[in-house]
C-alpha cells in the first residue's frame, strides 16, 4: 500500500512539473512577441490578439504566485533567501524553468523527468541546446539587417516575419541560459562568463516603443526619432554579440580543429606539443608559487610564536 501511495504521489508532481513547463513556456513566448512588437512605433497596433496575450498573461500570472507560494510553504525551508528567489520567480515567471524538485535541491525537471544535477547533466543540456543555438544565431544576422534596411519601409509582413523569428529565437536563448546557470556549479560565474547571451537576452527589453510611444502621444518628434536611431544602434550591437555567440560555438564544437587536424596533421600535431609545452610551464610556475605561499604562511606561524 505504501508503494502505490508513494507512485502516485511521484505521478503527481509529474503531472504538475510538465503543467508549469507547458504554461512557463507558453508564457516566455507570448512574452517574447509582445517585447518584439513593442520595440517599433504602431507594432502592438499591427499585433493580432494583442490584448488576447495580455490577457494571457495576466491569466497565467496567478497561476505562478500560487505554485510559488506553495512551494515556499511545503518545500523548501522559510529562509531570507528562498524568501527572496521566490519573490524574484513569482516577479519573473520565466525563471521558473529553474525550479527544483521538492524537498530536493540537486533534481531539475528536464526531459520530461526529473534529472539529478551534476557536470555530466550540465554538458548534456549544453550539447542539446548548441546546434539549435547556432541555427537561431545564423537566422538572427540577417533577420536584424533586414530590419535595419527596411525600418522606413512599411511591409506588414515583413515586419510579422521579423518579430515572431525574433520571439523564437530570444525565447530559445533565454530558456538555455536559465537552465544552464540553473545547473550551473557557480551560477555567478557562468553569467559574468556569458555575458554575450545575457546581452542578447536584455538588449530586447531595452528599447520597448513604450517609450517612442509616450513621446509621439508627447509630440516630443525629436526624441522619438533619436529613441529609433538608439533602437536600430542596439541591432547593430546585438548582431555583433550573436556573431561573437556563433564564433563561441564554433570553437566548442571544434569545426576548425577537425578541419586542420585532417588536412596536416603534422603540423596539427606540432601546434599540439607547443600548446601541452607552454601549459607545463604555467603548472610549473603556479607549483611554485604554491611553494612560496606556503614557505611564507610557514614564516608567519613561527614569527606568530
Amino acid at each position: 500500500m505504501y508503494n502505490f501511495y508513494q507512485t502516485i504521489k511521484h505521478v503527481i508532481k509529474k503531472i504538475i512539473a510538465i503543467f508549469m513547463l507547458v504554461i512557463t513556456i507558453i508564457f516566455l513566448f507570448v512574452l517574447a512577441i509582445l517585447i518584439q512588437y513593442l520595440q517599433t512605433a504602431h507594432g502592438f497596433e499591427s499585433l493580432y490578439y494583442g490584448q488576447s496575450m495580455i490577457y494571457t498573461l495576466y491569466m497565467l500570472w496567478p497561476v505562478f504566485i500560487i505554485e510559488r507560494t506553495l512551494h515556499l510553504l511545503f518545500c523548501c525551508e522559510k529562509t531570507g533567501k528562498n524568501i527572496l528567489i521566490t519573490f524574484i520567480m513569482m516577479l519573473i515567471p520565466p525563471l521558473r524553468l529553474a525550479s527544483k524538485r521538492c524537498h530536493d535541491k540537486e533534481y531539475i525537471f528536464w526531459d520530461l523527468n526529473w534529472q539529478l544535477i551534476d557536470q555530466t547533466l550540465y554538458e548534456h543540456i549544453e550539447k542539446r541546446f548548441l546546434y539549435p543555438i547556432l541555427i537561431v544565431s545564423c537566422l538572427m544576422i540577417p533577420f536584424w539587417i533586414t530590419e535595419i534596411i527596411f525600418s522606413k519601409i512599411s511591409h506588414l509582413w515583413l515586419t510579422h516575419l521579423l518579430n515572431l523569428g525574433n520571439a523564437v529565437i530570444w525565447s530559445l536563448f533565454v530558456i538555455e541560459f536559465i537552465i544552464l546557470c540553473s545547473i550551473s556549479k557557480k551560477p555567478l560565474k557562468y553569467v559574468t562568463s556569458h555575458w554575450l547571451e545575457l546581452s542578447i537576452i536584455i538588449l530586447p527589453m531595452l528599447v520597448l516603443a513604450r517609450f517612442i510611444l509616450i513621446f509621439k502621444y508627447l509630440q516630443f518628434s525629436k526624441t522619438a526619432y533619436l529613441l529609433v536611431k538608439i533602437q536600430n544602434i542596439l541591432n547593430i550591437y546585438r548582431a555583433r554579440s550573436v556573431i561573437n555567440r556563433i564564433i563561441r560555438i564554433l570553437i566548442i564544437i571544434d569545426i576548425v580543429r577537425r578541419v586542420y587536424q585532417h588536412r596536416n596533421p603534422q603540423k596539427y600535431l606540432q601546434m599540439l606539443q607547443d600548446k601541452l609545452d607552454d601549459k607545463e610551464q604555467e603548472i610549473t610556475e603556479i607549483k611554485q608559487k604554491i611553494i612560496e605561499t606556503k614557505t611564507l604562511i610557514k614564516n608567519d606561524e613561527m614569527n606568530t610564536i
